[in-house]
């Protein structure tokens, strides 16, 4: 029987990391200092009335979790392995999977599109941070071993 694990060269290492970055990057980016404030009076609401539960963390941590193994599955597949290929990757990925369909739901929901923006700012933020684990993962053992 095949060792389907070992068939493979899947960054594994790499896909905790970068789902964990890109959630990260979300309790950063919503921050009323940051980006939140502006997102909650776009949307009509106040602090009051977020009442975050921790089911929606949890949630959002695997939906990253989700996105970063099919970040790490396309990586394999397409034998990334240089640092522009690895940008390029979480650009397209957002334009082809995230992008649309987020703008497409704004049509129908009356959400203002600065904050529909904001949101989608923070996808490509995350498949950024996806790009820059892998490409750490790549590149760090090397950097290391040329010091050493």
């Amino acid at each position: 029987m095949m060792d389907v694990v070992n068939a493979v060269s899947f960054p594994y290492a790499a896909t905790l990391p970068s789902a964990l970055g890109a959630f990260a990057l979300g309790l950063l980016w919503y921050h009323p200092k940051v980006m939140g404030r502006r997102w909650m009076e776009l949307r009509g609401l106040t602090a009051d009335d977020i009442k975050v539960k921790p089911i929606q963390y949890l949630s959002t941590l695997l939906l990253w979790i989700l996105a970063a193994a099919f970040f790490s599955f396309f990586v394999d597949m397409l034998e990334i392995s240089k640092v522009h290929e690895f940008i390029s990757l979480a650009c397209l990925v957002w334009v082809a999977f995230s992008m649309p369909p987020t703008v497409m739901g704004s049509l129908y929901t009356g959400v203002s599109f600065e904050a529909v923006a904001i949101d989608m700012a923070y996808q490509l933020g995350g498949y950024y941070v996806f790009a820059i684990v892998h490409i750490m993962m790549v590149f760090l053992p090397q950097i290391i071993s040329s010091i050493g």
